[in-house]
């Protein structure tokens, strides 16, 4: 039997003539993908063999995903390596690059001695802080918001609203909206209206039950003597466009002067993104009382959705409003790989499904391509998946080096991010802490404090927690 030597950068490939012509050629998903052409090599886990390892974090010929992407396409004639573009199309190139950086992320985790506490002192590039729990609930929690005599107001997945003052767990508060605390499904956000003092509104999104399936709703209405009052309907599509699934539900709510912003998402339905006809996988836009502006990108477009203010999206779990430009941000989970950060502007095609830097779950490829004129590319993603949550421009007095940077929560990561901005740019993502447990929600009250909600799993918990900055020395 004649045996072929290749070198995958400074490693060897080994394969056999005959075993090769009776492989698969490239079918299969990305780890299946891997243990054909890579692991003889590589090791079975990315750790080295014959050759060097894939998962430390070091590569000789570029660390970019597009260059990793190349140098498997085309080979590296430097070292010997051989293209594998004849054996794998871009698609499945592209999911054995996000299964290295999945690989990656998960060694250099594990190879990391310090176990970070709750209470221990934490240090970043411009801030050092600790972290103090407020309040906690049995189930997970989902959004939280700020009342102007000091009280928070946060949602318990499972269908409960709390209140937290003075260190007291406030409720249940009675007579909420029923809703489906199923899955991904359940009472989402909470938003306090801008006009609190004078009106007493407050704002929930939920996945509501009907006999076609479930839908994210939004209402509002009003806490008098621990009781939910005054409800009224803010969004709430037709029953027919309800769906089956119970998941991307999307449900973060922001305002801007006169309006209201909000994201619903896809439901699992890959078509709904790119149809205005449906709400599924959109942000959109209202008045304050659910109206529908004139205004509205698709008004005036036949059969389309009159709230729709962008569309492609696929679960969009974090949105808010840039301190200074009024800009709408949102944070949108991508399929395995791919999350995403980006400006949200009227109108604007965010690409789900047609153009995506994620794989299927399953490790197998959605498309090949990434960016494309007339969609939005985002500002930043990352593979792999963080699972954004909830993000919040900072502004305040506590941490005055952070200002106007966006923070995001990541839920699979148990990552909170730190980005900073040149203009609309992202030019730096610092991760100030991870370990803790998953972020679902991040906000800063009027004294510049930053509070987060923490969920950890087995058994379900949701944490209220605020950071405090500690001086150095």
């Amino acid at each position: 039997m004649r045996i072929l030597l290749f070198c995958f950068g400074t490693y060897l490939l080994i394969f056999s003539l005959s075993s090769f012509a009776q492989s698969r050629s490239g079918q299969g998903t990305a780890k299946e993908l891997y243990l054909e052409f890579c692991s003889t090599c590589h090791g079975k886990s990315l750790e080295g063999g014959l050759g060097s390892s894939l998962n430390d974090g070091s590569f000789k010929f570029g660390a970019s995903d597009a260059e990793i992407a190349t140098n498997i396409a085309k080979g590296i004639a430097e070292g010997g390596m051989p293209g594998w573009e004849k054996q794998l199309d871009e698609n499945q190139i592209r999911s054995l690059v996000i299964l290295i950086r999945e690989e990656e992320k998960l060694a250099l985790k594990a190879a990391s001695k310090a176990e970070l506490k709750l209470d221990s002192p934490i240090s970043t590039q411009h801030h050092n802080f600790k972290l103090e729990v407020h309040g906690e609930t049995e189930g997970l929690m989902w959004g939280l918001d700020f009342l102007p005599d000091g009280a928070i107001v946060a949602t318990e997945r499972a269908g409960r609203l709390w209140l937290f003052k003075d260190g007291k767990k406030i409720g249940p508060i009675a007579n909420t909206p029923k809703v489906l605390a199923q899955w991904q499904g359940g009472l989402l956000d909470v938003r306090v209206h801008p006009d609190y003092e004078k009106n007493r509104w407050i704002y929930l999104s939920f996945s509501e039950k009907s006999e076609q399936g479930s839908m994210t709703t939004i209402v509002r209405g009003r806490i008098r003597d621990g009781n939910w009052v005054d409800e009224q309907s803010i969004f709430r599509v037709p029953q027919e466009m309800h769906v089956g699934t119970g998941h991307h539900y999307g449900s973060r709510i922001e305002f801007v002067d006169e309006y209201m912003y909000f994201s619903v998402g896809d439901r699992g339905q890959r078509h709904h993104p790119q149809d205005l006809s449906q709400p599924a996988g959109k942000i959109h836009r209202l008045y304050h009382d659910g109206r529908i502006p004139k205004d509205n990108p698709f008004v005036n477009t036949e059969g389309a959705y009159p709230s729709i203010w962008s569309y492609g999206h696929r679960n969009p779990q974090g949105m808010d409003i840039h301190p200074e430009t009024k800009k709408v941000w949102a944070a949108e989970h991508g399929p395995r790989g791919g999350d995403e950060v980006n400006l949200i502007e009227k109108a604007n095609n965010y690409g789900w499904p047609l153009a995506t830097y994620g794989m299927n779950y399953d490790g197998t490829a959605i498309t090949n391509v990434r960016e494309k004129p007339g969609f939005v590319s985002p500002k930043i993603y990352w593979t792999p998946s963080i699972s954004p949550g909830g993000i919040q421009f900072y502004e305040g007095k506590q941490f005055p080096r952070w200002k106007n940077s966006l923070l995001v929560g990541g839920m699979g990561s148990t990552e909170m991010h730190r980005l900073e901005f040149k203009g609309d740019e992202v030019v730096s993502d610092e991760i100030l802490f991870s370990g803790l447990g998953r972020i679902r929600d991040i906000a800063v009250d009027s004294k510049g404090y930053i509070w987060i909600l923490l969920n950890t799993r087995d058994p379900e918990s949701g944490k209220l927690v605020r950071l405090i900055p500690i001086k150095s020395h």
